[in-house]
C-alpha cells in the first residue's frame, strides 16, 4: 500500500514545486508498478512524464508484427483554486467531482446510443414493412 506523502515537509515552496514533486513521486510509483506487472523490457520512458507500455502485438497488412503501445502521461493537477497572472481563475481539481461528471457523461452517451438504436430498429422495421407491402401489392397486381 502506498504511503501518502506529506507535502508540508517540503517547507515554504510554490504550488508548482509541490505539483512537480507529486508528479515525480507518482511517476516513480507508476514505473515501479508497471515494471512489476509487465516487465522492464515492456516499459519505456518516452518523456519527462510519459511512459510507453507494450501491451501486445498485431500482424498488420504488410506482414510485420509491431507492438501495440499505450502511453500514459502523469499530470499533477491544481489542488488550490487561484488566479493566473492575467487574472483567469483556475479551479482546484476534485477527483470525486470529475469521476461523478464522467459517470454522468457516460450514462448520457449510453442513453443517446440506446435511443439511436431504437430509432434505427423502428426505421428498419418500417422500411421492411413498406417493402413487404409493396411486394404484396405487386404480387396481387401480377395475379390479377
Amino acid at each position: 500500500m502506498f504511503e501518502q506523502f506529506d507535502f508540508d515537509t517540503l517547507g515554504k515552496v510554490s504550488n508548482k514545486a509541490v505539483k512537480d514533486k507529486a508528479r515525480e513521486i507518482a511517476f516513480a510509483e507508476v514505473i515501479d508498478a508497471l515494471t512489476e506487472r509487465f516487465g522492464a523490457d515492456m516499459i519505456s520512458v518516452v518523456g519527462g512524464a510519459e511512459i510507453a507500455i507494450s501491451i501486445g502485438s498485431r500482424t498488420v497488412s504488410d506482414g510485420t508484427v509491431p507492438e501495440v503501445p499505450v502511453v500514459l502521461k502523469i499530470t499533477a493537477k491544481e489542488f488550490e483554486a487561484h488566479a493566473t497572472t492575467s487574472g483567469k481563475p483556475v479551479a482546484a481539481y476534485d477527483r470525486f467531482d470529475e469521476a461523478e461528471a464522467y459517470e454522468a457523461e457516460k450514462t448520457a452517451k449510453e442513453a443517446e446510443a440506446e435511443e439511436r438504436a431504437k430509432k434505427k430498429a423502428a426505421k428498419v422495421a418500417a422500411d421492411k414493412a413498406a417493402r413487404e407491402k409493396a411486394k404484396a401489392a405487386k404480387a396481387a397486381k401480377s395475379a390479377g
